[in-house]
């Protein structure tokens, strides 16, 4: 089991990694010409949902929050959308039928959600990019603006659009009275609704949309009314929809299952190996992890796991991973958002210091070696 070269796998070891995106992304770039791996994702790049609400105000960013993987990995990328994993055989079955081999795997699947905040898994980087645009044209020839959904996603798009677009009317609805992550201090909370409203973004908190099925979804259509269950009406001609995020569960639920709970999140131990599964090990917000499910918390995740793959493969100990304190970032506009380390709160100048400013895309190009053009 034990190799010369400490700093690189056996060449028997083949790790393959589904998923492309921040963790998953994050083990592949440590493990780049250390070993044989393969990273599996349906789309053709990764995609920078970070700043996915900025692409939808701001013409231009979309082109920038997209890297095609064969520029990141090269030939280590593999397109395709697992549909099975054998983990007697270990072997993983594509939906085009072909098969790939492992000798340990990395699951790395993430969530899937609406659109802005995330793109469909099979999605060209060219069609993302026109979407982002259309929404864009939406924005601008509405009026009213209605946005489902007060989680990060849903905060940073009303955010944006009341500070690019100050002359329309932009509602937020969200089922609960606190806004993105109830782990945000009442401080916090306070905060981030006091921005919104001196935005000029009315809020419906604790009320849930009771007709979202029958209204224009991503589209300006014709005045229609938003209704709620708690009886409310919001007149509006372009609904946004910010909910619905959930595990992508599908590379995984048949083979799996005994290994997920009630969310579809992966049971990991300390090593981030499946519970029962001694070389398939999971990263990110497919797994069980207690912490904040973040890009932040996927990326360290990921470093961890690509440390541990070289350390087993070289006959070392792995070291376990140790969720860190509470942090979170939620961009308010271009100017303003709320901070929180740990249970310290900073206001909108420590925000858009480090994030609400370009929401980080100058340092995702950075990390890749990439000039922005």
């Amino acid at each position: 089991m034990g190799s010369s070269n400490s700093t690189s796998l056996p060449p028997d070891y083949h790790v393959v990694i589904i998923g492309g995106g921040f963790g998953g992304l994050k083990v592949a770039k440590l493990l780049k010409g250390k070993g044989n791996v393969t990273v599996i994702d349906g789309k053709d790049g990764i995609h920078f949902n970070i700043a996915a609400t900025r692409a939808t105000v701001e013409p231009g960013v979309a082109s920038k929050i997209f890297l095609p993987y064969e520029d990141l990995i090269g030939d280590n990328f593999k397109r395709g959308i697992v549909t099975d994993i054998n983990t007697f055989t270990k072997t993983i079955t594509l939906q085009d039928r072909q098969t790939v081999n492992y000798t340990h795997l990395v699951i790395a699947t993430g969530t899937v959600g609406a659109f802005p905040g995330k793109v469909a898994v099979n999605t060209n980087i060219e069609d993302a990019v026109m979407m982002y645009d259309q929404v864009i044209s939406e924005i601008k020839s509405s009026q009213s603006i209605v946005v489902v959904g007060g989680g990060a996603v849903g905060v940073e798009l009303a955010g944006d659009i009341a500070t690019d677009f100050p002359g329309k009317q932009v509602t937020l609805i969200h089922s609960r009275e606190d806004l993105v992550d109830s782990a945000l201090t009442q401080k916090a909370q306070n905060e981030m609704k006091k921005q919104l409203k001196k935005l000029g973004v009315t809020l419906c908190l604790g009320e849930k949309v009771s007709n979202l099925d029958e209204l224009p979804q991503g589209h300006t259509d014709e005045n229609f009314k938003v209704l709620t269950d708690k009886g409310s009406q919001i007149d509006a001609n372009l609904v946004l929809v910010c909910t619905g995020s959930k595990v992508n569960t599908s590379a995984y639920q048949d083979s799996l299952g005994a290994a997920m709970n009630e969310l579809g999140q992966l049971k990991v131990n300390e090593y981030l190996q499946v519970k029962g599964h001694e070389n398939v090990f999971a990263v990110g917000d497919c797994t069980d992890v207690k912490e904040t499910k973040m890009a932040l918390r996927a990326e360290h995740q990921g470093e961890n796991l690509a440390k541990n793959l070289l350390n087993h493969s070289n006959g070392k100990q792995m070291k376990p991973y140790k969720p860190v304190n509470f942090l979170m970032i939620v961009s308010i506009g271009r100017n303003g958002g709320v901070f929180q380390n740990g249970t310290t709160v900073c206001g909108p100048w420590m925000s858009k210091k480090i994030k609400s400013g370009d929401m980080f895309v100058n340092k995702f190009h950075r990390d890749w070696g990439v000039k922005q053009t």
